[in-house]
């Protein structure tokens, strides 16, 4: 929990990268969900990884991504290269590490298993690139203008979105206070059986609950006394995130590279099926 407050914390630094339109980050980023839906080419995402990680050096934030990604990469690569091959289609010309009545395991199935992690990788890369080089008070912020302004849409919505990224944290943190003060009451929520253990969280539930209760009613109040209102669609924002023309350079790298994918897909290098 720590870690992700870290996380967010990060996106308040100062670097060219931070300093971007928070709209066209979410583009760049909406843009790099899409590039491993149309290629399996591990080598291309790969590339694109690698482009990702030397940003994220230059926004000063590759410490902070090594440290999230090199525990979160052999969890997510791994479960998907030890199981997947089980699942991949077997044929007599393959070449088989083991092949036993339904089970089998071949080489052609193990890359195959590599370029779906890939596709994981670049989208988690990407994902956590994005969280730590933007504000989400600013994103919520920028997008609630520009939904205001250009779609007449009430700035509720990206109150609610942005809402759940800052209190889940804190949720988090009250959670394990609560525990370790019951803990320190001798309390062993880890002993007994499944029915035991499930009673013991009651105590636990009903004060994290009470928490909740009491920090929507802040919420609700510090709302009301900043004149807030929901059916508002000329609602003023203190801060304005206006396009400039780094923002376009930065929307047009995404465009990019999904125009490379689409290339290299029509030309028949997009798919990891070349190299089986």
């Amino acid at each position: 929990m720590a870690f992700v407050l870290q996380m967010l914390e990060m996106g308040k630094r100062k670097s060219w990268f931070h300093s971007l339109n928070p709209n066209a980050k979410l583009i760049w980023w909406l843009f790099m969900i899409v590039v491993p839906i149309l290629v399996t080419n591990p080598f291309f995402l790969l590339a694109v990884t690698v482009a990702i990680w030397l940003m994220a050096i230059a926004a000063g934030v590759g410490k902070q991504m090594y440290k999230f990604l090199i525990v979160t990469y052999p969890i997510m690569v791994g479960f998907i290269v030890i199981l997947w091959p089980f699942f991949y289609a077997a044929t007599p010309d393959q070449h088989f590490l083991f092949n036993w009545s339904v089970f089998h395991y071949s080489l052609e199935g193990f890359i195959y298993a590599l370029a779906m992690g890939m596709r994981i990788v670049l989208a988690l890369t990407a994902c956590t690139f994005f969280v730590m080089t933007t504000d989400l008070m600013d994103l919520a912020s920028s997008l609630g203008e520009f939904l205001q302004n250009k779609l007449k849409i009430s700035y509720m919505y990206p109150l609610m979105i942005i809402s759940s990224f800052k209190f889940l944290p804190e949720l988090g943190g009250d959670y394990q206070t609560i525990v370790e003060s019951f803990k320190s009451r001798a309390m062993d929520l880890d002993k007994g059986s499944f029915a035991q253990r499930l009673k013991k969280y009651i105590p636990i539930a009903i004060p994290l609950i009470d928490s909740m209760l009491r920090r929507a009613t802040q919420i609700a109040i510090a709302l009301e006394l900043k004149a807030f209102n929901s059916a508002n669609k000329s609602r003023t924002f203190y801060k304005h995130h206006p396009f400039r023309w780094r923002d376009v350079v930065f929307i047009l790298l995404g465009v990019l590279t999904i125009v490379l994918s689409i290339l290299i897909k029509q030309l028949g290098w997009g798919a990891v099926e070349m190299y089986l």
